[in-house]
């Protein structure tokens, strides 16, 4: 997702001070925040890929840092900077409401239920809205969510990899569907990969992208998985 321009956001209360809007991603985080796109409310990234590796029970508790670094490969004072400080806000300030920029993809719905199940863990007793959208749309969709489920669904999916026992809406169940597909071995993309040795990675990446939109993977996440399938 690069041309955030063509977004269609709707002028709302959430322009006021008091509202934390966190971005998925940094790239979305910088536009968002130098063209104050939503007014003068704080604005953080999530610069984290939850539909990889393994996680903790405890969103971003010491277990759960140490965990994510080591899927990641790469020191855990390295991971606190990119993931953890720039949230700063959301761990030291208290926000009137938390609004929760996420595409539909599998990839982006992994980072949001993390962070639901986040809000859930520290008893955040404010409003919390999700701004979807869908990249060749760009038109966004807002909703208010009630918080309540998604810690127990967090745990069922990402933690434990089952389906969950409680529904989250058609979206999300989709992303979580195509999330606990791409755990098997023989999964759609694993499947496409093997078929076509004779592309190269880039070749293969860009097919990805066009033949597996849904996923949300970036070229990092695409470029792992060629590497492993191809080993």
């Amino acid at each position: 997702m690069n041309d955030f321009r063509k977004m269609e956001i709707a002028q709302s209360q959430l322009f006021e001070e008091g509202a934390l809007n966190i971005l998925n991603g940094q790239a979305m985080y910088e536009d968002f925040r130098e063209n104050k796109r939503m007014g003068n409310s704080d604005y953080a990234p999530f610069n984290e890929a939850m539909c990889i590796n393994a996680t903790a029970t405890q969103v971003f508790d010491s277990a759960f840092v140490k965990t994510r670094a080591a899927g990641h490969h790469e020191p855990v004072e390295h991971y606190i900077k990119k993931v953890i400080e720039p949230l700063h806000g959301l761990f030291h300030k208290k926000y009137a409401s938390i609004v929760l920029w996420f595409g539909e993809d599998m990839f982006c719905q992994m980072n949001l239920l993390t962070l639901l199940s986040y809000l859930e863990q520290s008893g955040y007793d404010g409003k919390v809205f999700l701004n979807s959208f869908k990249e060749d749309e760009w038109k966004v969709n807002q909703t208010e969510l009630t918080l309540g489920t998604y810690q127990s669904v967090y745990q069922e999916v990402l933690v434990n990899h089952e389906k969950p026992a409680t529904y989250t809406g058609p979206i999300m169940d989709q992303a979580i569907s195509l999330y606990l597909d791409m755990l098997k071995e023989d999964n759609a993309v694993v499947t496409y990969i093997s078929k076509n040795p004779h592309l190269s990675t880039a070749q293969l990446v860009k097919r990805l992208f066009d033949q597996f939109p849904e996923m949300g993977y970036g070229d990092s996440q695409y470029i792992e998985l060629i590497n492993v399938v191809r080993a």
